[in-house]
């Protein structure tokens, strides 16, 4: 990892961002941009451009030490300075905060949801939670699930790492991907999802993976399992290398994001 982008919005969410970004910077070496964004739908004076990133300086002097090089402050939306920045600097990771309280970080209008739809590089959700003492990947036995040990080289972590696979097949649902369920008996789905699962713990072993039957949502025991066992990052996948905007309405990894309180790590994976 050689560069992170920061995004900063003046809010309480700010800490996190600033705590995660630093102790990866840490670990890594990679150099930090923090970038604010002003509303457009308020006019400033080039001079209180200055005085915000005088304001943001001073706020994050007190966790990093930082030059007025590393900080950006520009009339636009807030998504735009985003990717413009992170394509300028080629980064590899861009760092957002959570400011819902509902953690649904993935709402319609969003800064998130519009870096999500667009951006090509990892995105860090920063909570308030340790970076990664515990981190939890969730599959569905599918090849783009990030790997525990790209996870572990790419934020240069010795945290516990476990897969999750939540097994609805007992109740008439099959996880497994790129099966049509409507022309399959329960019990040959169970058995295609028995034969999935055994080839993802031979290709995985670099990590337990831990096996949840589900009757209900997935979403919901994904978050009760991360939330009862202290998992403190959650790291998701999309298969579309443009970004999320195919799993923004309604589907399990956008409900898992919207509902887990861990940290989240969003990876783009080509298909």
């Amino acid at each position: 990892m050689k560069h992170i982008i920061a995004a900063l919005a003046m809010h309480e969410s700010d800490l996190h961002v600033v705590e995660k970004s630093e102790e990866l910077r840490k670990r890594t070496g990679a150099k930090v941009t923090y970038v604010h964004a002003v509303s457009l739908r308020f006019f400033i004076k080039e001079a209180d451009e200055h005085k915000i990133k005088k304001e943001l300086k001073d706020s994050i002097g007190k966790i990093a030490n930082i030059s007025d090089d590393d900080i950006v402050v520009e009339i636009t939306s807030g998504w735009e300075l985003i990717l413009k920045t992170a394509k300028a600097k080629d980064a590899d990771l861009v760092v957002l905060g959570n400011m819902s309280k509902s953690h649904a970080v993935l709402y319609l209008g969003s800064t998130a949801k519009k870096v999500l739809e667009k951006i090509g590089a990892p995105v860090f959700i920063a909570r308030n939670k340790p970076l990664d003492e515990k981190i939890l990947i969730p599959t569905d036995l599918g090849d783009y699930t990030m790997s525990a040990s790209t996870v572990k080289n790419f934020l240069k972590s010795t945290a516990p790492i476990s897969y999750i696979y939540a097994d609805t097949s007992a109740f008439g649902e099959i996880a497994t991907p790129y099966t049509t369920l409507a022309a399959y008996s329960v019990e040959y789905m169970q058995e295609e999802a028995e034969k999935q699962l055994k080839k993802f713990r031979n290709n995985r072993n670099d990590a337990p993976v831990i096996t949840l039957e589900v009757e209900d949502s997935v979403s919901e025991a994904i978050k009760k399992y991360a939330h009862d066992n202290g998992y403190t990052l959650t790291v998701l996948a999309s298969r579309n290398v443009a970004g999320l905007s195919p799993i923004i309405f309604g589907s399990t990894t956008s409900k898992i994001a919207q509902l887990v309180d861990t940290n989240l790590l969003i990876t783009f994976v080509d298909e």
